[in-house]
């Protein structure tokens, strides 16, 4: 029985040391303290980084999607698929009236003074005004070779 007291008193001293070296002291505490507020600012900064990826993730998207619309903008339009504007097709139907009128204007002065030839009809259709002012400054010569006749 002696043994058995001799025994649990001598583990009780060696235990004791040991007990209270594992008990932490202020420094440790401090240690785990800052061990313990790094680990929570690594994972706020993985969260932001996380945040800003999915943020990335949703604009390429976006921008994609605003991509896929833009080319199927055109097919929705109709005749508008290959850039043309809608005032060019008028500006060039504007063009093709005055070439006529022009046309037609020399060929009622022509008939009215029973003189000159159909070219000048062909080169109203093809130079339009131009052709119609060279038309005229022809006339206003020959009108004044005819009145000295």
């Amino acid at each position: 029985m002696k043994r058995y007291v001799l025994s649990i008193l001598l583990m009780s001293m060696f235990a004791y040391p040991v007990v209270f070296a594992q008990e932490p002291g202020p420094q440790d505490v401090e240690h785990q303290m800052s061990l313990h507020k790094m680990q929570l600012e690594l994972k706020n900064h993985e969260a932001e980084l996380g945040f800003q990826q999915e943020m990335r993730q949703l604009e390429l998207e976006k921008q994609r999607i605003e991509l896929e619309q833009q080319r199927r903008m055109p097919e929705h339009l109709g005749q508008r698929t290959h850039g043309h504007k809608p005032g060019l097709g008028l500006f060039f139907l504007g063009c093709f009236v005055v070439h006529i009128l022009a046309a037609v204007w020399i060929y009622k002065d022509i008939r009215a003074r029973e003189c000159g030839s159909g070219i000048w009809i062909a080169i109203a259709l093809l130079a339009g005004l131009c052709g119609a002012l060279v038309y005229a400054v022809v006339r206003l010569g020959d009108s004044g070779k005819k009145r000295s006749e």
